[in-house]
């Protein structure tokens, strides 16, 4: 009995306890500045990105085409907001992911860290297009193919940010952030689950 009580206790305390990170109601206007012509800049002026970058990019299925509109993984990166990525599945796309890549093979010293995401859920292009569509609900977050955490995410027109602790990005070597869809905020009219921008905020800049 104490032997068996003994292995319980050995299995319950090596049990790894996986957290949950829960996004907080932001404010576009502390994330965009109006341009020229009406044109929204995203993350203007000084950011993790004067230091900090991701080298390439992955997703699991992806909404084809429309006309010359592009759904790619990409495009819930490049800094605007009327563009998305949006996931190929009949369904609204449970399990489907997308993946970012960190190359620091060529970076001989630095100490880059991601600390929070900062996310446009849905395809904001406008308000209309970001209600017909449906938005992330819960992601599990893998780091170079482990888990890491939960997200959850609000169902949100406006930006968000996610504290997720802190991730350090490798010396020298490739890693990869996934975010796989869960859960989500059905749209009106589509099946579709998009998110037009998840970018990254950390440490090691400046």
């Amino acid at each position: 009995m104490n032997l068996l009580l003994s292995i319980l206790l050995f299995s319950v305390s090596t049990l790894q306890i996986v957290p949950t990170f829960k996004s907080i109601q932001s404010k576009d206007s502390n994330f965009i500045s109006e341009v020229d012509d009406g044109l929204a800049e995203v993350l203007p002026g000084c950011s993790w990105y004067c230091g900090g970058f991701v080298s390439g990019f992955n997703s699991s299925s992806v909404l084809p085409n429309y006309k010359d509109i592009s759904y790619s993984s990409e495009k819930a990166h490049d800094f605007d907001i009327s563009t998305a990525w949006i996931e190929g599945k009949s369904d609204y796309g449970i399990g489907e992911f997308i993946e970012y890549s960190f190359d620091m093979s060529e970076v001989k010293q630095h100490q880059l860290g991601i600390t929070k995401l900062i996310v446009a859920n849905g395809y904001k292009k406008n308000r209309k297009t970001w209600q017909e569509n449906a938005r992330v609900k819960k992601m599990k977050l893998y780091v170079d193919n482990r888990l890491f955490g939960y997200v959850e995410l609000i169902d949100s027109f406006e930006f968000q940010t996610v504290e997720i602790n802190k991730i350090m990005l490798p010396k020298e070597k490739v890693m990869k952030l996934r975010f796989e869809i869960i859960d989500v905020y059905p749209g009106t009219k589509y099946k579709d689950t998009a998110i037009s921008e998840l970018l990254f905020d950390g440490v090691g800049v400046h």
